[in-house]
């Protein structure tokens, strides 16, 4: 078989935002800031620009040490820690403040699962109104986190395409989500991955995904960065 006849099976799409100074981040995180230093078009030999960026703006991957003390940093995971052969999209329509719950998840049966991309259709308030998406976001409640863990254990990595896991303003909610998510447990396997601010915008309930890779941005010790998300989609 031809390289050009295997390359026609699949194509690759992005589930994740470009980033702009003008990204939305979660309410209480400083703007992206993007600022020029060199310029072609004033008179400089180059291009060059001063990025100032909060690790968990735009689409972003938790780590652990994002809520765990002595938690992993997103630096310690391995290409292959970040690449998921089994993943799954869970259409769960939300509306505003809503949470994914266990009934929601309990509808799973694949026990291969290794991602879980939460479909609550709230990217569509991304562009449209980033007000609504920001303040009344739906996230996952910490019951159908310790579902997931407890029923899927080759389950390595969850994502939703809201702000957050966690529903802005519950403070004490979102602490539990992401411990739920990240604590050591040894009924559980290894802690979760959080991926949030995706944009699925372009998955639908025929969209075959084969394959998610998460690209995180390479700094030492960070608890979370933000990432590129490739999804590899079959054409037959």
């Amino acid at each position: 078989m031809s390289k050009e006849s295997i390359n026609k099976n699949f194509k690759y799409i992005r589930l994740s935002y470009t980033l702009r100074e003008n990204s939305l981040v979660h309410i209480g995180l400083n703007p992206l800031k993007i600022r020029p230093i060199n310029r072609i078009s004033q008179g400089d030999n180059y291009n060059t620009s001063l990025i100032t960026a909060e690790n968990h703006c735009g689409t972003h991957i938790d780590a652990p040490a994002h809520f765990i003390l002595g938690g992993r940093f997103i630096s310690d995971y391995s290409p292959e820690e970040l690449s998921f052969t089994h993943p799954m999209v869970l259409d769960c329509p939300k509306k505003p403040g809503e949470l994914v719950d266990v009934e929601d998840v309990s509808k799973i049966r694949d026990d291969k699962l290794d991602c879980l991309l939460l479909c609550t259709g709230f990217h569509q308030y991304h562009d449209t109104d980033p007000k609504l998406y920001l303040e009344q976001n739906p996230g996952i409640s910490p019951g159908a986190v310790y579902y997931l863990r407890d029923k899927f254990p080759k389950l390595r990595c969850v994502g939703i395409d809201s702000v957050s896991m966690s529903r802005y303003g519950h403070a004490e909610e979102s602490v539990e989500v992401h411990q739920a998510a990240f604590r050591e447990n040894e009924d559980f396997g290894k802690p979760l991955l959080f991926v949030e601010d995706l944009d699925l915008s372009d998955i639908d309930k025929n969209t075959q995904i084969q394959e998610v890779i998460v690209v995180p941005w390479q700094v030492g010790d960070l608890d979370g960065a933000p990432c590129t998300v490739l999804a590899k989609i079959g054409l037959r």
